[in-house]
């Protein structure tokens, strides 16, 4: 069955900061509109049809909501550019949407994911959209889509390994794939995977090989510069920043009940009234009536410095 399209007017292109920055690479950014791409399993009747757009569709301006697009492109130099989540899995605001369908009884609807489109016109000849995408959108979960959602089965196939040639280009290689892969090698990593590959294993690495040792040699997981030397104008410093972060815990330790354990501390809290049910040890399953009690309640403290390695939840920490 073919897709639903319904698009609401959006104020995307309003934004100071995106406004300045499209200037910068020869861009004006004149409107925006969100478009919601409906995957369906039967067709909906207009009574369905009036419970979605009422779902969809701002309250108080149902002027600015349409079955069809809001915003084209008028001339030499405009275009429209789409960017959305990415197909191959579906995003945390589909699920969300679908199950508040399925609680109007829109249980026909499979998924619903909310593309958004920006109407752009070029102010130098030499501007390239491919820019200003890289602007609005997260290369990780989402990609641009020249024609828009056709269907949620179209999707570009995983990129197949391949080998860097480090046995005929050298090192050359190696920087090549970081820089385009986003690796972040630095020129130690190099010289170290050279050595490697190249004088001990004698071949050349896969690119499978060389994205798991970004991964495993990053800082996040080698603390290579937290726990590192610290070097001021040539004279060594006495401690490691990560030894700096500490040792507020060493000198006052009886202000902390959790300390440096996996991304997590508690402080010592106070003492505080909850409600909490009344519960028999041989049947704490039970329910029971709630009464007050005195309890401690420390302060916990959660620090991460990467978010989850996935498309599943890219942007909360892990």
């Amino acid at each position: 069955m073919p897709m639903l399209h319904f698009y609401r007017v959006a104020d995307l292109h309003t934004s100071a900061s995106l406004t300045s920055r499209a200037s910068e690479i020869g861009f004006e950014v004149l409107a925006s509109e969100v478009c919601f791409n409906i995957e369906a399993t039967a067709e909906l009747s207009l009574a369905d049809q009036t419970k979605l757009q009422y779902l969809l569709q701002e309250t108080f301006e149902p002027q600015n909501f349409s079955v069809k697009p809001l915003i084209s492109a008028q001339g030499d130099g405009d275009s429209i550019l789409e960017v959305a989540p990415r197909q191959q899995f579906t995003s945390a605001w589909s699920t969300n949407a679908v199950s508040i369908c399925s609680a109007m009884g829109l249980v026909q609807i499979t998924r619903i994911e909310k593309s958004r489109r920006y109407h752009i016109k070029r102010t130098s000849p030499t501007a390239s959209p491919q820019k200003f995408a890289l602007l609005v959108h997260d290369r990780m979960t989402e990609c641009v889509y020249p024609n828009g959602i056709a269907s949620f089965d179209q999707h570009a196939e995983p990129e197949k390994w391949t080998t860097v040639p480090i046995m005929k280009e050298g090192r050359k290689a190696l920087e090549q794939l970081s820089k385009e892969k986003g690796l972040g090698y630095d020129s130690q990593d190099i010289d170290y995977y050279m050595r490697v590959f190249k004088d001990e294993l004698k071949r050349d690495p896969t690119t499978v090989e060389c994205f798991d040792l970004a991964q495993g040699n990053s800082e996040h997981s080698r603390h290579w510069f937290f726990g590192g030397r610290v070097v001021i104008d040539g004279e060594v410093m006495p401690k490691t920043l990560f030894e700096w972060v500490k040792r507020p815990f060493k000198e006052n330790p009886s202000n902390s009940t959790i300390a440096f354990k996996d991304n997590s501390s508690a402080l010592r809290g106070f003492q505080h009234i909850a409600l909490f049910p009344e519960q028999s040890s041989d049947k704490p399953a039970e329910p029971g009536a709630f009464r007050e009690v005195k309890r401690d309640f420390d302060v916990t403290l959660t620090v991460e410095t990467h978010n989850f390695p996935c498309g599943i939840a890219p942007f909360p920490g892990a």
